[in-house]
C-alpha cells in the first residue's frame, strides 16, 4: 500500500516484475505490505562438513568447481 492508500498487486510473473524485485529490498520505501502469498518449496536435507586444515592444504585441494559454489566458506583463526 502506497502512502496515499493506493493498493498495488505485484508478482514476479507480471509485466511489472521489475517493481516486484525492487520491492523485495525497498525496506518500506515503496510502501507497506498488507498481504502476502508465498510459494513454498519442498523441504530438503543439507549436510555440513567442518574441519580444520592449514591454508596450504586447503589451497592444494581447491578446484575450480569449489570456487563457483555459493556454500563454500573459509574461516581463519590466528595460531
Amino acid at each position: 500500500m502506497q502512502g496515499d492508500g493506493h493498493v498495488i498487486k505485484l508478482s514476479r510473473d507480471d509485466e511489472d516484475a521489475e517493481t516486484f524485485h525492487a520491492s523485495t529490498l525497498s525496506l518500506g520505501a515503496l510502501g507497506v505490505i498488507v498481504s502476502l502469498t508465498l510459494q513454498c518449496e519442498r523441504a530438503f536435507n543439507l549436510q555440513q562438513l567442518t574441519y580444520a586444515a592449514t591454508l596450504h592444504d586447503v589451497c592444494s585441494r581447491l578446484t575450480s568447481s569449489h570456487v563457483c559454489r555459493s556454500d563454500l566458506a573459509f574461516y581463519g583463526h590466528p595460531m
